[in-house]
């Protein structure tokens, strides 16, 4: 408004020839523009002050007129959303691999589904996003020292996971307190794991590899051998090719593999194995350490081939009731000698109907077309069905601990059925030496060594 004053009398003494009309228009267009601009900052001023409501409270002594400031609050952006119990209600995830053991089969930014729980989750390798990620996964414990476990948060604002697994022995992987630093330990130990073990079965194929008839028939085997081994591992832990070589000095052993190889025709890699074992009578499937749990893909391709494993477990070290029907492979172990083990390989090999009783559990009346389109519970009943629902596979072995899952899938489906004060509140715990969960170094020929023979409890005909 000062502006205004000043400049109405410099019009009047404008020596300019300028018409009336035009002053007053000069002057009515300067006070709109000061009166916008005037109200805009008082508008700005305005909304910079809290809003206050008069409100009158009764007070023992007098009235008082209180001002209050009023407060909206912001509606917050709930990222780890919650049920009343805990559980997780997200269904897509963020995943970070440390350790980068993926590779290109989980390459950054890919998306997994989890039909298990409806949900997904998407890889990450950027250590920078710990702040937004739901899990991280370590290959080894040892493997993920370096993760800033400081920085992650379970409570009920934020559920932030970690998982160690490993598939193989702890003769060649870490053990010890490392495994406790994580809120879950997945590896092949079935009762050792938490939640859930990773093992190298999936039990939807092993089903049908199981109950399938066998590939080769016993007339049609190989006529030349009965045994085959296929490895590439010449120094085992266990000292199985020690073994072996005194097992072939008894009876002809066909080895395509790099030890103690004394046959070509196939080579190293796995779909090779399969192509071998189903014409041969016996396959040696022994692991490259005993220790409790360890079966790997050795005793699976054995199985899909139709053939009899011959495995090594020792005091539970491990105990292939777990993984196997009862009389449905032969056990080293169950020999006082390598000799008398040779001579009982002729025997069997020798008498089609003793032969085919290590495979009864292939006779059924499954069609296994049908059953190969059955989702996994369904499987497992006609298994249940075939070798006995009370058998240690079934109640205490692979078939009861197995899910056949994504690692990650496995955690997503625990954490939505699972409230995080649990998981939070679940003993961690380290991971056994190989001094307790393995048989020491050369075993199997000690054993054989030994001039006192202890046998396991598996049945033989």
């Amino acid at each position: 408004m000062r502006l205004i004053t000043r400049l109405i009398p410099r019009l009047v003494r404008s020596r300019r020839r300028i018409s009336f009309v035009s002053s007053t228009s000069i002057l009515i267009s300067l006070i709109i523009i000061l009166f916008v601009i005037n109200h805009n900052q008082e508008s700005k001023v305005s909304l910079n002050k809290p809003v206050k409501t008069h409100v009158k409270q009764l007070v023992l002594s007098h009235n008082v007129t209180t001002l209050f400031q009023k407060t909206i609050p912001i509606p917050k952006k709930i990222t780890w959303p919650l049920d009343e119990q805990g559980r997780s209600l997200k269904t897509d995830f963020l995943v970070l691999d440390w350790t980068g053991f993926f590779g290109a089969a989980a390459g950054e930014g890919e998306r997994v589904q989890c039909p298990s729980s409806n949900a997904m989750f998407t890889w990450t390798r950027q250590q920078n996003r710990i702040d937004d990620i739901d899990f991280i996964i370590s290959h080894d414990a040892g493997a993920g020292s370096s993760i800033p476990f400081d920085r992650l948060s379970l409570n009920k604002d934020r559920q932030q996971y970690t998982m160690a697994f490993i598939i193989e022995s702890e003769v060649h992987s870490s053990t010890g307190d490392a495994w406790a630093r994580f809120n879950f330990k997945m590896t092949y130990n079935l009762d050792d794991s938490y939640p859930e073990p990773a093992t190298y079965f999936d039990m939807n194929p092993f089903i049908i590899d199981l109950l399938k008839p066998p590939v080769v028939p016993f007339e049609s085997k190989d006529k030349q051998a009965d045994v085959v081994w296929i490895i590439s591992n010449c120094h085992a832990h266990n000292g199985r090719e020690l073994f072996v070589q005194q097992l072939m000095l008894e009876l002809k052993v066909d080895s395509y593999g790099g030890c103690l190889n004394n046959r070509q025709g196939y080579g190293a890699r796995m779909v090779d194995n399969f192509a071998a074992y189903k014409n041969y009578k016996f396959v040696i499937a022994i692991e490259n350490s005993n220790c409790q749990d360890y079966v790997s893909e050795k005793l699976i391709l054995a199985v899909s081939s139709g053939s009899i494993p011959i495995v090594a477990g020792f005091n539970g070290r491990p105990d292939y009731r777990r993984y196997m029907p009862e009389h449905s492979y032969i056990n080293v172990f169950d020999y006082s000698s390598i000799k008398e083990l040779a001579n009982d390989l002729k025997r069997i090999g020798s008498n089609k109907t003793l032969y085919e009783s290590y495979l009864w559990y292939k006779k059924h009346d499954n069609d296994i077309s049908k059953l190969r389109e059955m989702p996994l519970n369904e499987k497992l009943k006609h298994l249940a069905d075939t070798i006995g629902s009370n058998t240690t596979m079934m109640i205490d072995g692979i078939a009861a601990k197995e899910k056949s899952e994504n690692k990650v899938c496995k955690l997503i489906r625990f954490v939505r059925q699972t409230p995080w004060q649990e998981i939070s509140a679940h003993k961690k715990t380290a991971r056994a030496d190989s001094s307790i969960a393995c048989l020491p170094g050369r075993c199997i020929m000690n054993y054989f060594d030994s001039p006192q023979k202890k046998t396991s409890t598996t049945i033989r005909s």
